[in-house]
């Protein structure tokens, strides 16, 4: 019975290790941005980016980053961050309208 029994904690641990792996249960370290269409950029956790959503596909590479740096400490950055240690990527979308002034408006 003692081997049985063995082989049973075996699976129990092997599977509690499994959920202890998962994105929402680690701290990331190094995120990975891309630059996907409509002027989407993204971090994520999967350095091939195959996490990321297919809506605002091609994404492409754009550089590694670590996170022990000041800008996630604190805005917009800390927040993608807890995204990505959540979900294991975060898609921000950046859009800007320029308009000519006109004689009406000067």
């Amino acid at each position: 019975m003692r081997p049985f029994q063995l082989f049973a904690i075996t699976i129990a641990v092997a599977a509690c290790t499994a959920e202890t792996t998962d994105i929402g249960e680690r701290q990331v370290e190094t995120l990975y941005m891309f630059a996907g269409s409509d002027g989407a950029m993204a971090y994520s956790s999967d350095e091939l980016g195959t996490n990321l959503p297919e809506q605002y596909a091609p994404w492409r590479f754009r550089q590694e980053i670590s996170t022990n740096g000041p800008t996630f400490k604190a805005g917009t950055d800390k927040r993608a961050l807890e995204e990505v240690e959540t979900q294991g990527f975060s898609v921000m979308i950046f859009s800007a309208t320029i308009e000519n002034a006109t004689s009406e408006d000067e």
